[in-house]
């Protein structure tokens, strides 16, 4: 099938291993894009916006020109955005039914898994979607359906197919790194999520109840030579700003163990290999910070977790955040739901992540500190669920432990995952129950864990202003789970400053001034 002129509209995704709402941007639109000019030749003509831009502009009358219009997302994990707005279900539709003339196609989690806005309810489904006039939902790999649409026709595409292997994403990924000259915020904090593998090791147990990661069934990996040639790439396009979070174990990348057992053994010299060789084809980046870090893997091989540690310290930049999915502090919940740790072993990862970690660059900013993330509503919580989750985050607090956030999400009900066949606490008596402990984490902890982590005198550099609100400019810098500082007046949009801590100012920001 020939096409000329195509449009790709990000819907945003946000997934258990991977981010792509803006300032984000995803491998998923990269990958297509890719795809289309590998297999439809380079004078293809693509276009990439985002949802916010879509809805904001005249896009939506400009779509009925293209041949091909591709919206790509999905939420998963929803969370609280302050530059992205993710398209709600209506909109979906919307958009979708006012769009007569392209072919009409929907792919990424959003029509793999399903999808939300918010948590405490259950992910609308494929069923929904095709209710919405898309004309194809791709249920397996965007860029797959592609390759087979190119060659084979409309009708001869495979909807269903997933890759087995990164072979051709290899050459996408490279070939589609200049659709983010087109992403409003390059030059302006763009950061690029960097994929290294997909799936979950833990999918030789089943994984947690309720995540979606071991659905991509046996983990498949990436050559550590093409995830360097895909930064490269995108480094010449003028990205600055990277993130290493497209895996659900940052330090089991490159394991020869990952996909034939449950708790892979680190490999310390691959994560060297790929920090040493961003580093080598991204001299003047301003950003390298990673993700998801399983605490079981930690407790398990410290030794290699602690030279991990430091490579990363070495290579990265400060402000860092290892993301570790502790989920609850309640062992009946964590057997119920077959989680990855208990409180006590969280703890002791914690303690290592702190250990090498919290040291301090000239400004002031850690280098590396855990973050920890809840997940409420889970079979098997009760009254005593929460009252442990205070417990523990009690004991960090008087250990004098850092962390950068507590990030606590109510369940969302994924199709296909076990969860939806178990008994979700998502409603009734159990939604104050949630509300009260998110109040005391947000009131109580994060004030004083922010204190402790970003005291008076701190510097942040490179600060982007996203939005205005009620005499203030709040604004982040570039990285993983970046901290929102809080300027009086009104500052251009994506204007960038350096400020200096002057307090805190919220559960979520920082009172701060201009410096320089």
């Amino acid at each position: 099938m020939k096409i000329d002129k195509v449009l790709i509209v990000d819907l945003y995704t946000d997934e258990p291993s991977g981010l792509g709402v803006s300032p984000y941007i995803d491998v998923y639109p990269r990958y297509l894009a890719g795809a289309i000019w590998h297999h439809n030749g380079s004078s293809t003509v693509i276009h990439y916006v985002t949802a916010d831009e879509f809805r904001a502009t005249s896009w939506l009358k400009r779509a009925n020109t293209y041949d091909i219009v591709f919206f790509v997302g999905g939420i998963t994990v929803p969370g609280r955005y302050l530059d992205g707005n993710p398209p709600t279900r209506r909109e979906l539709f919307r958009w979708s039914r006012l769009l007569t003339n392209p072919l009409k196609v929907l792919g990424g989690p959003v029509s793999r898994f399903g999808t939300g806005i918010r948590g405490g309810e259950e992910a609308y489904s494929i069923r929904d979607l095709e209710k919405a006039g898309i004309d194809v939902v791709v249920t397996g790999d965007l860029d797959e359906y592609v390759r087979d649409l190119i060659e084979n026709g409309l009708e001869g595409a495979a909807t269903w197919r997933t890759r087995r292997t990164y072979g051709f994403v290899d050459i996408y990924a490279v070939k589609g790194a200049r659709i983010v000259r087109m992403h409003r915020r390059l030059g302006h904090g763009l950061i690029a999520e960097i994929e290294s593998y997909r799936g979950c090791s833990r999918w030789v147990s089943g994984g947690c109840s309720f995540c979606i990661e071991p659905l991509y069934g046996k983990p498949i990996q990436r050559n550590i030579k093409s995830i360097v040639k895909e930064v490269e790439a995108l480094y010449w396009h003028g990205v600055i700003d990277f993130r290493l979070g497209r895996q659900a174990d940052f330090y089991v990348i490159g394991s020869h163990d990952l996909g034939t057992l449950e708790w892979p053994k680190p490999n310390p010299r691959a994560i060297r290999s790929l920090l040493t060789g961003i580093r080598n084809v991204a001299p003047n980046l301003r950003t390298l910070h990673i993700d998801n870090v399983n605490p079981g893997t930690i407790i398990r091989y410290p030794e290699q977790s602690i030279e991990i540690t430091k490579t990363i310290i070495k290579y990265h930049t400060s402000g860092d955040v290892a993301a570790l999915g502790i989920e609850t502090a309640d062992p009946k919940v964590a057997k119920i739901n077959n989680l990855n740790t208990v409180a006590e072993e969280a703890i002791t990862a914690i303690e290592l992540l702190n250990k090498y970690g919290s040291i301090r660059d000239g400004d002031g900013v850690p280098h590396l500190l855990p973050g920890v993330n809840f997940v409420l509503g889970l079979p098997g919580e009760s009254r005593d669920t929460i009252e442990l989750n205070k417990k523990f985050l009690k004991e960090i607090l008087d250990k004098g432990l850092l962390l950068r956030r507590v990030n606590i999400r109510r369940l969302m009900v994924i199709p296909g995952t076990r969860v939806s066949s178990l008994k979700p606490r998502i409603s009734g008596k159990w939604v104050s129950r949630q509300s009260s402990f998110v109040k005391w984490v947000r009131n109580r902890f994060d004030r004083e864990m922010l204190r402790r982590v970003f005291p008076p005198g701190v510097i942040i550099r490179d600060v982007y202003v996203e939005e205005y609100s009620s005499g203030y400019s709040l604004g982040r810098p570039p990285g993983s789970y970046p901290p929102t500082v809080k300027l009086k007046g009104s500052i251009p949009l994506y204007s960038k400053v350096d400020v200096i801590v002057k307090g805190v100012a919220s559960s979520r920001s920082l009172r701060v001034e201009t410096v320089g």
